[in-house]
């Protein structure tokens, strides 16, 4: 094995895109679990399935997407190990069984070997590259005796009785994700975060895209079409307000470890895609109207909230105010209350919450505006927004703001 000096790729590859599309079949495959319903509504374990499983699955993406952030250099030994995962992510998604038998033999091996595959991908890292440093050994041996731990604990899961390998595979699980987010190795460098984002909106993009597909039983002859237009304007409105903060407010040169972003839009993927369950369920009349419709009110607000966490990430100049904190929490207030005020009449409950989501967005459309031309007039002072906060300008309140705009009229 030739050793090379690392140089890190730049942007995101054309296999790392191949290799997200496995995704949309796994979470397709995880969303048909809490199709299969003919009276009443999906029981807890049903749901608890469903949640192990694309949180496994979430799990692998998070461990490769830190590898090619880090380390990534489009090797052949690299792609090579990307598709034999996409090969395995195959048997993984198809061992998710809606009895709960999950944790089983097939399911917990297939997870080790995926494991062991991604461990083998940092110990290549290893051996190869000669200009590592401390840090950088210590985050690829974290790394790999991680994967190795966690994939040794699926492994003996995959032998218990039910609920024995059921109780140990949560704990693989959540022995993977509390070691990776919270290891102090990985904060010593900052990661790509260009890459970062770009990795998180395509995964976001997938999900939206699933719910795309799900929403298709909405558009027949036999569904109003009043209720067609209200169910994909909702759709659309949702994914406005995720890809106008990303492309418009994100910082995406961020100097950060990346841990945390990723961590949340993880978790805003768990929420689109039980927001794709809830969507799915409105039309369906053997289905109880009372649970899906509270369903899809805390689904709707879990995921303004889930977006608004992900401000933290964003310039300097659309850091969140108590304005836009206020109209977010307003919505989701909006969105709860009327899920339980509606609950008997879809139709209103519908137009409700699409009112509800296309305020949110029109508002923070308003506020992001009125950001933007303090930007403009930072930049005639022939200041950046750095510059800006640094001499004590203030872009989240009122007064901050009076003190731009006078601050333009006096040198002018």
């Amino acid at each position: 094995m030739r050793r090379r000096p690392f140089e890190p790729a730049e942007g995101v590859s054309n296999i790392e895109l191949f290799y997200d599309l496995i995704f949309v079949y796994g979470i397709s495959v995880l969303t048909s679990l809490c199709q299969d319903i003919t009276v009443g509504f999906f029981d807890r374990g049903t749901w608890l399935t469903y949640l192990f499983c694309l949180l496994v699955i979430l799990q692998i993406w998070f461990y490769t997407t830190v590898l090619m952030n880090r380390y990534g250099d489009r090797s052949s030994s690299e792609c090579v190990g990307l598709f034999v995962n996409m090969f395995l992510l195959y048997f993984l998604a198809n061992g998710a069984q809606a009895d709960g038998s999950y944790a089983s033999t097939h399911f917990n091996l297939i997870w080790a070997a995926i494991l062991i595959n991604i461990a083998v991908q940092w110990i290549i890292k290893v051996r190869v590259y000669t200009n590592l440093d401390r840090d950088d050994m210590h985050i690829m041996a974290g790394s790999i005796v991680t994967l190795l731990a966690q994939a040794v604990i699926a492994t003996v899961a995959a032998f218990l009785p039910t609920l024995q390998s059921v109780i140990v595979s949560w704990v693989a699980l959540v022995f993977g994700m509390t070691v990776w987010v919270q290891a102090p190795h990985y904060r010593k460098k900052t990661a790509r975060f260009s890459h970062v984002a770009e990795r998180c909106s395509l995964l976001t993009i997938i999900a939206f895209g699933e719910m795309i597909v799900a929403i298709s039983t909405f558009m027949t002859h036999t569904t109003s079409i009043w209720y067609s237009v209200g169910v994909f304007t909702l759709v659309v409105g949702l994914f406005l307000i995720y890809i106008f903060e990303h492309d418009h407010m994100l910082d995406h040169h961020a100097k950060t470890d990346g841990m945390a972003y990723m961590t949340i839009s993880s978790w805003l993927i768990v929420v689109i895609g039980n927001l794709t369950v809830a969507v799915s369920y409105m039309p369906r009349d053997e289905i109880d109207f009372l649970p899906k419709s509270i369903y899809l009110s805390v689904c709707l607000a879990l995921y303004l909230l889930t977006s608004f966490l992900l401000g933290r990430f964003n310039k300097v100049a659309y850091r969140y105010s108590k304005l836009y904190v206020i109209g977010r929490l307003a919505a989701c207030a909006a969105i709860v209350i009327v899920g339980l005020l509606t609950r008997f009449d879809p139709d209103m409950c519908l137009r409700c919450h699409v009112l509800a989501v296309y305020a949110a967005f029109g508002y923070e459309f308003y506020l992001w505006r009125r950001r933007s031309k303090l930007v403009a007039i930072g930049r005639s002072l022939g200041m950046d927004c750095e510059e800006m906060v640094h001499l004590g300008y203030d872009f989240t309140t009122i007064e901050g703001r009076r003190s731009i705009e006078q601050t333009a009229r006096d040198d002018e």
